[in-house]
């Protein structure tokens, strides 16, 4: 694994302490504006994406399995999370559960253009 690999870890955790932390402006910062999520209750754009983050509160969250790959002036990870999450007041379960995100590269820096979350939503 090389250091661009690496990152693709950094990256995650860092986001995960940013909206822990609810630092809105460094989460917005780092999220493009074609970004696509997925989750058990559907798919989501930037915009309700965020509206998602805002109302999550998180606790704990510990990482495993961590796989960085590249793919031209992207790097796509993948892990295995297991988080306390809230949304709204619903405690979300807190078993690990798989994630899959793609940074990419580009002239400001790197920007999170996709993330798959399997954790359902009740």
């Amino acid at each position: 694994m090389n250091s661009t690999t690496n990152d693709g870890e950094k990256m995650e955790k860092q986001m995960w302490e940013d909206i822990k932390a609810k630092n809105w402006n460094a989460v917005e910062s780092k999220i493009a504006e074609g970004f696509q999520s997925v989750h058990p209750d559907g798919a989501r754009d930037r915009a309700s994406e965020m509206s998602l983050i805002k109302n999550l509160n998180v606790g704990r969250i510990e990482f495993n399995d961590f796989r960085s790959t590249m793919s031209g002036d992207n790097v796509v990870v993948t892990y295995m999370i297991s988080v306390q999450e809230t949304i709204d007041i619903e405690q979300l379960p807190t078993k690990p559960t798989p994630r899959l995100s793609v940074w990419k590269k580009g002239a400001g820096g790197w920007q999170w253009i996709c993330h798959a979350n399997l954790n359902p939503i009740p």
